[in-house]
């Protein structure tokens, strides 16, 4: 192994909940274009001033698919510029590490679960906007959401629509809202994504579905929202996944649910499991995150971007019970800063806004990371959330 490869040792002097190591960390976006977030900075203003939304589409990996910080963003924002409701939402919860925060969401057992693996034996799938999707034509499976009643945001939507597809072996998929059951065709001569929206009352409103039995059903997702000027974060995250999964998921599918919800600002936050992929050639890391933009671009040119790299992640522990820093840690970065400014698209390092080098080892002996030395608790989220969304406003000037 080359003399710059070996991991050094990491510090690990315990400290307390409000060290000021942890409290005080100044991690801006870097953006060598200076303009990385105008469009989203110009959407605020708008929300803010009562006269239009700010759209959020998050992409990434277990921090994301958790919805903590995502979840944290979201209420901070709404609460600051407007509630505009909580966006679309993946139709199941597949994984236990996948939820929504502010809105209720309950599935049955016996969908048929629908995205890239690893050993997947189809190199592109058609899994829409979030890269996951349910199927079934078995009339006693459902699905349902609705708005939340004792969470500070989410209480209201005046929007629904459901994310569907049409196909020779399509049925029908039946949408009870509120007690009132609609139909939707989903037959058709070839395979093709269709959405279907209604607007309701603002206030409280229930969501079921269901397949009728006649034929397969297969199903994106689904928003609840509002038409009220203020803020929407979707959220979309897969557990164990690289940015690399989006060129898995057939483009023009997820393209045109991009441009359906007309995101201000795209954030795509992948890294930690890469920072593990260190026989993987950095050129090809990067070639691969190339790709990816490439197709946020052909998706949402005026959206701004921002990358969020890893956050820091030793390795295990030893013979002698150390643990060590990474160095492909800092080869993922300083390729995803690389990329994000060739694309115009900003980059946040969370691993400098941990504290840097040996911080996950500082942040679990402070109670604000899990003990795998990977995942954050709800507390660290939370700080996560809070210097992330300092960063996304610095320059930010709302209207008086």
């Amino acid at each position: 192994m080359p003399q710059g490869d070996i991991p050094s040792a990491i510090d690990e002097v315990p400290v307390k909940a409000g060290d000021p190591r942890l409290d005080k960390v100044d991690a801006p976006v870097h953006d060598p274009s200076g303009i990385a977030l105008q469009a989203f900075h110009a959407a605020l203003a708008r929300a803010a001033a009562g006269k239009g939304q700010a759209r959020i589409a998050f992409w990434g990996a277990s921090h994301t698919a958790a919805d903590i910080w995502t979840g944290h963003l979201r209420r901070k924002l709404q609460l600051a510029h407007g509630d505009a409701g909580h966006g679309y939402m993946m139709p199941v919860r597949w994984h236990i590490g996948v939820r929504h925060q502010d809105v209720n969401m309950k599935a049955s057992p016996g969908w048929q679960v629908w995205r890239h693996r690893q050993l997947d034996p189809v190199p592109v799938g058609d899994y829409g906007y979030g890269g996951a999707a349910v199927a079934s034509s078995d009339p006693s499976q459902w699905v349902r959401f609705s708005t939340c009643t004792d969470n500070v945001c989410g209480r209201r939507a005046d929007v629904v629509e459901v994310w569907t597809r049409k196909s020779p072996q399509g049925g029908t998929l039946l949408v009870r809202i509120d007690g009132v059951t609609r139909r939707i065709n989903t037959r058709g001569p070839k395979r093709r994504a269709f959405e279907k929206r209604w607007e309701l009352p603002d206030g409280a409103h229930s969501v079921e579905i269901r397949p009728a039995g006649d034929g397969e059903v297969y199903l994106y997702g689904v928003v609840m929202e509002r038409r009220a000027p203020g803020v929407i974060l979707d959220q979309m995250g897969i557990p164990g996944m690289r940015g690399a999964i989006q060129l898995h998921w057939r483009e023009k599918t997820w393209r045109r649910h991009v441009q359906r919800r007309k995101p201000d600002l795209i954030v795509l936050a992948y890294g930690t499991n890469a920072v593990g992929d260190k026989h993987q050639p950095i050129r090809k890391f990067v070639a691969r995150w190339r790709r990816v933009l490439l197709r946020v671009k052909r998706a949402a040119p005026g959206a701004s971007c921002v990358l969020v790299g890893p956050t820091d992640r030793p390795t295990r522990r030893d013979k002698r019970g150390v643990r060590r820093h990474r160095p492909h840690q800092d080869r993922v970065i300083a390729a995803q800063k690389r990329v994000s400014a060739e694309f115009g698209c900003g980059f946040w390092d969370a691993a400098e806004a941990m504290g840097g080098r040996g911080s996950m080892l500082r942040w679990v002996r402070a109670g604000l990371a899990k003990r795998d030395h990977v995942h954050l608790n709800r507390a660290g989220y939370e700080i996560k959330g809070d210097r992330f969304l300092a960063a996304l406003l610095k320059g930010f000037t709302p209207p008086k």
